[in-house]
């Protein structure tokens, strides 16, 4: 069987005990799950001690966890994890907890292995699942230190999404480094827009993402503004093109930027669960609903479209 090593780690403004008390009781769990964005309705039992959790649903399978060891010094939990939808396997998973000066360093690990005729995603699956935990903290985090997640779904399903012309800037770089790209790139390119062609612009700035390779570290990406028409005068630096109209399989995210990921990986999710056919005729998108500039990140609200097949 294929061996499986994960580790994600944060750092929490809040003593070790509160932070154990929290992650030590599985009934406090579905609060701050990555994955029940997801599925919301997903069918969750727990124990009333806190230390037996089961889920079953349609989208994100079913599965049990058994904390196993538990430390008195609330710096070590142990738990033992089992999936058995859509494929059957076990696994270890750890927490350790170290105060420091900034608050605890919490580091989620998880050991295990792959069934073997799935060897072949070893590397990717622990990309994967490293993503996973570290979305999963960071919604840990957020709850422990303001008392809510920031982080929401509204799933719109099959949409149409309207053609038009688009100017924008194009960017290879790493998936590591793109937020900071994006940044950059917006705010030259809404500038720009707005000196020269504010007139021109048809709607709201959105980015299309023409590879986005967590594995290989490895994203290309236009960022883009709708036009009426292409100007005759578009700088050097700047693409053109057009968006077809097309039918997408979409959702809203309300939060900052930086809990984006929970979009993307619900409608992966949805994806793999067949919700929809994803059509390979035009890459992923994400249109921003409104502005960084004057709005809260907590109202930040972000459209996530997959061009999908219907029939």
């Amino acid at each position: 069987m294929p061996k499986i090593n994960v580790s994600q780690s944060i750092i929490i403004k809040e003593k070790p005990k509160k932070i154990y008390a929290i992650i030590s009781d599985f009934g406090q769990w579905q609060t701050w799950s990555p994955w029940l964005l997801a599925e919301p309705e997903c069918n969750i039992n727990t124990s009333k001690n806190g230390t037996l959790y089961h889920w079953q649903g349609e989208i994100v399978g079913e599965g049990k966890m058994r904390i196993s060891e538990k430390s008195d010094k609330h710096d070590y939990l142990s738990a033992e994890l089992e999936f058995i939808k859509p494929w059957k396997s076990k696994s270890m998973i750890y927490f350790h907890l170290i105060e420091k000066s900034e608050g605890t360093e919490l580091t989620w690990t998880m050991k295990g292995g792959l069934p073997f005729f799935l060897f072949w995603m070893k590397k990717s699956m622990e990309v994967f699942i490293g993503e996973d935990y570290r979305r999963g903290l960071g919604l840990l985090k957020d709850w422990i230190e303001t008392g809510k997640t920031n982080s929401k779904i509204d799933f719109l399903g099959i949409q149409e999404l309207e053609a038009c012309d688009f100017i924008g800037v194009k960017r290879k770089c790493t998936t590591s480094e793109m937020g900071k790209c994006m940044e950059e790139d917006f705010t030259n390119l809404l500038t720009e827009c707005h000196q020269k062609w504010d007139k021109l612009i048809s709607g709201l700035p959105f980015s299309i993402y023409h590879k986005f390779d967590m594995v290989r570290d490895k994203a290309v990406y236009v960022a883009a503004v709708p036009m009426i028409s292409v100007p005759d005068d578009l700088s050097s630096h700047m693409v053109s093109g057009k968006r077809p109209a097309m039918k997408t399989y979409s959702l809203v995210h309300l939060g900052p930027y930086r809990h984006i990921a929970n979009g993307w990986a619900a409608l992966i999710m949805h994806m793999r669960a067949k919700k929809f056919k994803p059509s390979k005729k035009f890459p992923p998108m994400e249109i921003y609903l409104n502005s960084p500039k004057d709005t809260d990140e907590l109202k930040l609200k972000t459209e996530i479209l997959f061009p999908a097949k219907f029939s």
